[in-house]
């Protein structure tokens, strides 16, 4: 008789998911668990031995450091490429990294730290490298400059030491920019001699690892990176990771989080400022005196896209007995990631007879959230654009494309989409405050203004309505959010 499959029991399953949030950071709670479960799965078939005794090791033996190193690359996102936020990266050479090395120069002091934090294969650090060397010029030897790269992943550090790079890690076709620090090395390009060797990468797991750690140089560091990381972690985690870089920085140093990152710094009772795409910390929640806020663009979807649909309810027309089994099937199907499973299921739902609308409506959202979840666009806005048609009136499909838009990195279809749903729900804080972030990306600052003034307004207004697409992040946090992008401008009042 066949075993029942481990990863069924809940017991086990919470079991794991604490030790990862223990040892990692990690937050696989509630609407995660799937992902976790997807991971685990992957994880067990690798096993010379049988899954199932193997998983019951790992949920109750304690984790040494050579565990931890096993799993972390199933637990760890190696996406990432050259110039993904030039923005950012402009915003910190004028508005920080210039007044720095302007006053270390009335000073006499020639020295400055650098760290990029979560530095994945690299390109993040070996952007930084290029920048600095071009803002110092021909004084370069004059300074001593300390860059630092850590990672948990020991894998990721082995290819960022080699600084060779695909096809993949150049996706802004920028030619220009490639044949100034890259040199071709048969279908790849590897960083060219002067920038080799420069940067110091070492292992460093931000959840655990201590802060600050002067042995490691992690200590009065002028700027660190830390982006696209901490949303992964709970709360709780993300909250003391944020203190321990904080306490890393010197007096006049800022920290960099991307912009989906500011909801956890407010969470965390830590108030910043807009730094171009992204969100900047400094010690004490003091802007250093270094820095010029001129607030351009947040580039960062403000929410992800993990909310499961519910099961589909009509009271026009009762659902036959064999329907519920086969929806119950597929929602559990796409909370443990079997996708395959996920697009027979609905198949075979949609086949039958007797579907309300509202049901139909219900699996293609699911159909569409499974595609997204395999980066399958094309076919998620398929399902979106059937979902769609079912429901022309519903907001769900157009807030999914937005963001799908948003993540392919085409801000006008993007604006577009969300237009949509403005027209059909006006008193929609999120849409709004979306909507001004990529006005602002855009150039158009004064109509960004607007809609994030409209977002404050609404947020006043309607202070016992839930926030729709929020997904934790709460009424006066998101309010901050606006003001501050605002230039600490009141949000009118109502």
């Amino acid at each position: 008789m066949r075993q029942a499959d481990p990863l069924c029991s809940p017991r086990l399953l919470e079991l794991l998911a604490n030790k990862v949030h223990q040892h990692l950071g990690l937050d696989f709670s509630s609407s995660r668990r799937a992902d976790l479960l997807r991971r685990l799965r992957q994880l067990a078939e690798e096993q010379d031995g049988e899954s199932s005794v193997w998983l019951e090791h790992l949920a109750f033996d304690d984790w040494d450091d050579a565990q931890i190193q096993r799993l972390i690359p199933a637990f760890t996102v190696g996406e990432t490429y050259f110039r993904r936020d030039p923005e950012a990266f402009d915003w910190l050479a004028r508005q920080h990294l210039r007044p720095v090395l302007q006053r270390r120069r009335e000073a006499g002091n020639y020295r400055l730290r650098v760290w990029s934090a979560a530095c994945c294969t690299g390109e993040e650090a070996y952007s930084l490298l290029f920048m600095l060397d071009e803002l110092l010029g021909g004084e370069r030897e004059r300074w001593t400059v300390e860059l630092l790269a850590s990672d948990i992943n020991s894998i990721f550090l082995a290819r960022a030491e080699q600084g060779c790079y695909g096809q993949n890690a150049f996706r802004r076709n920028e030619e220009a920019f490639r044949s100034r620090h890259f040199q071709a090395e048969g279908n790849a390009w590897r960083v060219r001699p002067q920038w080799r060797g420069r940067i110091r990468f070492l292992q460093h797991n931000l959840s655990a690892g201590p802060l600050p750690d002067p042995r490691s140089g992690l200590f009065a560091v002028d700027l660190i990176l830390c982006r696209n990381v901490l949303m992964y972690f709970s709360a709780e985690h993300a909250g003391s990771t944020l203190r321990g870089l904080l306490a890393s920085l010197s007096t006049d140093g800022i920290l960099l989080l991307s912009a989906v990152e500011a909801g956890l710094a407010s969470q965390a009772g830590l108030s910043g400022f807009w730094a171009g795409s992204n969100y900047a910390l400094a010690p004490g929640g003091q802007m250093p005196r270094s820095t010029t806020v001129v607030p351009q663009s947040a580039t960062r979807e403000a929410q992800p896209m993990h909310a499961r649909p519910q099961p589909p309810t009509d009271t026009a027309v009762a659902a036959e007995p064999a329907q519920e089994p086969l929806w119950q099937r597929a929602i559990a199907a796409l909370d443990q990631g079997r996708h395959e499973v996920v697009w027979e299921l609905i198949q075979t739902y949609l086949n039958q007879p007797g579907l309300t609308p509202n049901q139909r409506y219900e699996a293609c959202l699911l159909q569409a959230r499974s595609w997204a979840e395999q980066h399958r666009s094309a076919e998620a806005k398929e399902w979106l654009q059937r979902a769609q048609a079912l429901d022309p009136a519903a907001l769900q499909p157009y807030w999914l494309q937005a963001m799908l838009a948003r993540h392919e990195g085409d801000v006008q279809a993007a604006l577009q989409v969300l237009h949509k749903l403005l027209y059909l729900a006006p008193e929609c804080p999120m849409a709004h405050f979306q909507q001004g972030l990529l006005l602002r990306e855009t150039g158009r600052r004064q109509a960004g203004d607007k809609a994030l003034r409209l977002c404050c307004r609404l947020l006043q207004d309607e202070v016992h309505e839930p926030l729709q697409f929020a997904e934790g992040l709460g009424r006066v946090q998101l309010q901050q959010l606006c003001e501050q992008l605002l230039g600490d401008e009141p949000c009118p009042p109502s």
